[in-house]
C-alpha cells in the first residue's frame, strides 16, 4: 500500500512506492529540450526568411501566428493539458506547425494565413505544457537528491533555454548554407539609400537583391526544416515519460476552469505594478518581430542578398546563447537592476545604430555590430522580464504571465501588421517611443518595490469573484 505526501502546498502528489531515478529525470529534460531545439530550429529558420522570400505575406503571416497566440494563450492550454496530458500535448503542438513549413512550397494567402493561425493555436499550449513538464519533475529531483526545488527549476529551466535559444544558430545555418551552396558571384546594381532605415514594402520589386531564391534551394531548406519537426515529434513520443511515470497527478491549479484563468488575466490588469510593465512587455514583442521582419529584409537582405542573412544570424545566435548564460550569472553578482540597464542600453544602442546608419556592402562588420548589440539586449530584457514578473507577482504567477505572454504576444502581432504599410524609419522610431514609456514604468516600479508598495499587488487571489 502507498502513501501520498506532498513537497508543498501547490505541488504534485508524488507515490512513494515509484521508484525515482535522478538519471531518469535527466534524460527527459535532455529529451525535451533537444526536441525544442529542433523544433525552432525549423520555425525560427523559417521565420527569419519570411519578409525576404514571401514578402508582404511572409510579415502577415507572421501577425496571424501572434493573432491566434494572443487568443489561444488565455482559452487552449488549461484545456489541452488537461485533456490529452503534458506529454501529448506537446507533441500534437508540434504537429500544428507542420503546415505553416509545408505551405511555404506553395504560398498563398490561402495557405501561408491559415497554416499561421494553426501555429499559434498550437504555440501557447505547447509552451504551457513544456513549463509544467519542466516544473514538476524538478519537484521530483529536488526530493529525489534532497536539494532546494527552487535551485533545481533554475538549473532545468536554464539547460532548456540554453538549448532552445541556440536553434537560432543551427536553423538560420541551414539556410545559409543551402541559399549559397550554388550563388554565382555577381554584381548587382542595387540602390543602397533604398535599404536600412530608408526601406518601405513599397520599394520591394525595385531591389535586386531581394528577389526571391530559386525555388529548389527554398524546396530543399523547408524539406530540412520539416524533417527536424518530425524528428523532435518522434523523440517525444518514443523518449519522453509522462509525468505519471513519477507518480505524478494533476495539480490543483490544472484544474481551475478556462473562465476563472480569463477572468484572472485581466483582473491582474488591475494591479498599478502590472499596468506599468505593460509598455515594456509589449516592446519585447515589438522588437522580436522588428528583428525578424526589418533587421533580416531592410538592413541584411536589401544590403548583402538572402543569401546571406542565415550567415549573419549565426552571429546573432551565439551571442545570445553565449549572453544568456553570462548575463544570468552575473544578475546573482550585481542585481536585476544593473543587469537590465545593459540590456536596455544595448538595444537602444542598436536602434539608433538602425536609424541613422547608411548600409552598404563594404560595411559588413556593422551587421554583425548591430546583431551582437541585439542579442546583448533580447536575452537580457526576456529573461529580466521574466524574473521581474516572477519576483513581484509571486502569489499570481498564472495569471501574471498570462499577462505576459498576452501583451508579448501583441508587440509582436502589431508589428508584423503594420510591416507591409510603414517604412522601416518610422517603425524604429515607433519602437523606441514605446521603449521609453515602458522604461519610465519599469523605473516607477523598481522604486514601489523598494518602497515596499508590492505587499497589497502580490496577495494572492484565489476566486475571481
Amino acid at each position: 500500500m502507498t502513501k501520498t505526501r506532498r513537497s508543498g502546498p501547490d505541488t504534485m502528489c508524488l507515490e512513494e512506492g515509484i521508484p525515482v531515478g535522478k538519471w531518469r529525470i535527466l534524460k527527459n529534460i535532455g529529451i525535451i529540450s533537444l526536441a525544442f531545439l529542433l523544433q525552432f530550429t525549423a520555425f525560427q529558420g523559417t521565420g527569419s526568411l519570411q519578409s525576404s522570400i514571401n514578402g508582404g505575406l511572409g510579415t502577415l503571416s507572421l501577425s496571424a501566428v501572434f493573432g491566434a497566440i494572443v487568443v489561444s494563450c488565455v482559452f487552449i492550454p488549461t484545456l489541452a493539458i488537461k485533456k490529452f496530458t503534458a506529454k501529448w500535448t506537446l507533441c500534437f503542438s508540434m504537429l500544428c506547425y507542420v503546415p505553416y513549413l509545408a505551405a511555404q512550397f506553395y504560398p498563398r494567402t490561402y495557405t501561408l494565413i491559415p497554416a499561421g493561425v494553426l501555429v499559434g493555436l498550437g504555440a501557447a499550449p505547447m509552451w504551457a505544457a513544456q513549463s509544467s513538464y519542466l516544473s514538476q519533475v524538478a519537484h521530483v529531483y529536488g526530493r529525489v537528491t534532497n536539494q532546494r526545488v527552487e535551485t533545481i527549476i533554475v538549473r532545468f529551466f536554464g539547460i532548456f533555454y540554453l538549448c532552445w535559444q541556440s536553434a537560432e544558430l543551427w536553423g538560420n545555418l541551414i539556410s545559409g548554407l543551402v541559399l549559397s551552396s550554388d550563388k554565382n558571384p555577381q554584381n548587382t546594381t542595387t540602390d543602397y539609400t533604398l535599404c536600412g532605415a530608408n526601406f518601405c514594402s513599397s520599394n520591394f520589386d525595385e531591389i535586386p537583391n531581394l528577389d526571391r531564391p530559386p525555388d529548389h534551394e527554398i524546396f530543399t531548406i523547408m524539406g530540412i526544416y520539416l524533417a527536424c519537426i518530425f524528428l523532435a515529434v518522434l523523440l517525444l513520443t518514443c523518449f519522453l515519460d509522462p509525468l505519471s511515470t513519477f507518480g505524478l497527478k494533476q495539480r490543483d491549479e490544472e484544474k481551475v476552469t478556462v473562465g476563472h484563468l480569463l477572468v484572472a488575466t485581466f483582473r491582474q490588469l488591475k494591479r498599478i505594478n502590472q499596468m506599468l510593465l505593460v509598455p515594456l512587455t509589449i516592446f519585447i514583442g515589438i522588437e522580436q518581430a522588428n528583428f525578424a521582419a526589418d533587421l533580416t529584409q531592410a538592413f541584411i537582405g536589401c544590403t548583402l542578398g538572402i543569401d546571406q542573412i542565415g550567415f549573419i544570424l549565426v552571429g546573432f545566435g551565439v551571442c545570445n546563447c553565449v549572453c544568456s548564460v553570462l548575463f544570468g550569472f552575473l544578475t546573482k553578482m550585481y542585481g536585476r537592476i544593473k543587469i537590465l540597464l545593459i540590456g536596455l542600453f544595448s538595444i537602444s544602442a542598436c536602434y539608433f545604430l538602425m536609424l541613422f546608419w547608411k548600409p552598404t556592402p563594404d560595411e559588413k562588420w556593422m551587421f554583425f555590430l548591430i546583431c551582437g548589440l541585439y542579442a546583448v539586449g533580447d536575452s537580457i530584457l526576456q529573461i529580466q522580464m521574466n524574473g521581474i514578473y516572477g519576483a513581484i507577482f509571486a502569489k499570481n504567477e498564472e495569471a501574471a504571465f498570462s499577462n505576459y505572454r498576452l501583451w508579448e504576444s501583441t508587440g509582436c502581432l502589431v508589428m508584423y501588421a503594420l510591416s507591409t504599410t510603414l517604412c522601416a524609419r518610422t517603425k524604429l522610431i515607433g519602437a523606441l517611443g514605446v521603449l521609453a514609456v515602458g522604461v519610465t514604468g519599469w523605473t516607477i516600479v523598481e522604486f514601489r518595490v523598494k518602497n515596499g508598495k508590492i505587499s497589497h499587488e502580490t496577495k494572492r487571489e484565489d476566486s475571481p469573484t
